[in-house]
């Protein structure tokens, strides 16, 4: 009887000998974290914990199984599986790639990738409460007979674990995935306690102005301004001030609520972000620096091209790769540990829940390809049609671009810009906080009604298309 337990292990683990890598599960572009995981899907990292046997109609003896299996049913099988699909099971070291998909009944489907399918290929998931049970059933024959021999896998969860990067586990708020997009946009608007801080332009204002204004409905009203013929851009809202870049050439700061602008440091300068561990930005040599909340002690951290720098955990830095091909990479900001996570060339890239979305040239200037990485399975995807497509912004729930008129697309149809974009006017979504959205026009033309305008009806150069 053992040896026809084990052999039927043994058939089982043969089966995923031949896996290979690929997709085919649900993606709902929703954030996940751990308690997520295991309430409702089996994205993550599972480790079996316990082995139940039930050979022809009779459950096995727990010493029994623990006879074939070993008493560290731990190192029996592993299971990864990713938002995109992907999934990787180790039985017994041997480590297979394998696909996932949920079913009617909401449980799971655990199947070899490519080749076709056979009843014998694949397993059943289910979760129950915290833990996943993964179920295999095999038949094999005694005495001419056939007999059946299910075994139930019962796994705890360990967290989601990064094939790019060790140690990555990083799910953005609603609030940073806007902060991130905006950042991405250049930074032209920030909104903090009612107040409207901006690149104010067009005929009243000119070349430009960094202003304020109080919101009020849909205008913005009893504006203020703080640098006159001056480019606003990097524009953040942290701890009760405002920080920006004027003009490429210095970083500010003003209090919220008051007008004096504050001089933190001159110097060529561009990607301003502000955290709890100081200001970051680029320097004349594009290179990523470091400066205190008074200016000073400016440190290099990377001596290196680098463009779109985001700093999306105290730990982890996502970044454009000037010399790496225009390339994005991790670093790791606690131990130097630097990996290259796309193949293309890469720019505004924006998380939300586990992808990376940027995008690609395309064959034309206003053409391009919208992209994204799995940032947990590494899998990087890029849609079969370019997009005519100035720019395009991540919501918590959907991607938005603006080419001829505001074009929304859900997560599941990310790669379907193609067939929503029109040709129009340029349009550039440059903010919007989930309340608001700011778009910039080229020229004085603008989409739906004037919002946003000045006191006296005169363009500020920007036009608010969409209020929640």
């Amino acid at each position: 009887m053992k040896r026809k337990i084990l052999a039927a292990a043994l058939v089982l683990g043969m089966c995923f000998t031949f896996a290979g890598c690929g997709g085919g599960g649900k993606d709902d572009g929703k954030n996940s974290d751990k308690e997520k995981a295991k309430e409702v899907s089996i994205i993550g990292s599972w480790e079996c914990e316990d082995i139940e046997v039930t050979d022809n109609g009779k459950k096995m003896k727990k010493d029994s199984v623990k006879t074939i299996f070993g008493e560290d049913f731990s190192k029996v099988l592993k299971f990864s599986a990713y938002s995109d699909g992907a999934a990787y099971l180790t039985m017994m070291d041997d480590e297979n790639g394998v696909t996932w998909t949920k079913t009617k009944d909401k449980s799971y489907k655990i199947s070899l990738s490519g080749a076709q399918e056979k009843e014998s290929e694949s397993m059943t998931a289910k979760l129950d409460g915290e833990k996943l049970i993964i179920r295999s059933e095999d038949t094999y024959q005694s005495d001419g007979k056939d007999m059946t021999m299910e075994m139930e896998f019962i796994m705890k969860y360990l967290g989601k674990k990064s094939r790019i990067m060790d140690g990555w586990d990083v799910t953005l708020s609603d609030d940073e995935v806007y902060a991130m997009s905006n950042f991405v946009s250049e930074g032209r608007f920030v909104a903090t306690d009612g107040l409207l801080y901006g690149d104010y332009g067009g005929k009243k204002w000119g070349k430009g102005a960094f202003t304020v204004g109080k919101i009020s409905g849909n205008k913005v009203e009893n504006q203020k301004v703080l640098a006159k013929e001056a480019k606003a851009g990097s524009l953040t809202a942290y701890d009760g001030a405002v920080y920006g870049i004027l003009d490429q050439e210095k970083i500010i700061k003003v209090e919220v609520g008051k007008t004096k602008v504050e001089t933190l440091y001159t110097g060529t300068c561009d990607y301003l972000q502000v955290t709890k561990d100081g200001i970051f930005f680029t320097d004349e040599k594009n290179h990523y620096c470091r400066i205190d909340f008074d200016g000073k002690n400016k440190k290099t951290i990377l001596e290196k091209k680098t463009f779109f720098p985001y700093r999306v955990s105290p730990k982890f830095l996502i970044y454009q790769d000037d010399e790496d091909g225009e390339t994005l990479h991790v670093y790791n900001l606690k131990t130097g540990k630097d990996k290259k996570i796309s193949d293309v060339k890469s720019y505004n890239p924006m998380l939300c829940g586990d992808f990376l979305y940027f995008y690609t040239p395309g064959s034309g200037e206003d053409m391009k390809y919208i992209c994204r990485i799995d940032m947990y399975s590494g899998r990087q995807e890029k849609a079969e049609k370019e997009a005519f497509l100035y720019d395009f912004y991540v919501t918590p729930k959907n991607l938005v671009g603006a080419p001829g008129g505001f074009v929304f697309a859900k997560f599941s149809e990310w790669d379907k810009f193609a067939e929503k974009s029109s040709a129009g006017f340029k349009f550039y979504a440059m903010y919007s906080d989930g309340e608001i959205w700011i778009t910039k026009s080229s020229g004085e033309n603008f989409m739906g009604p004037r919002q946003f305008g000045s006191d006296d009806e005169k363009s500020i150069g920007y036009s608010c298309v969409k209020k929640k």
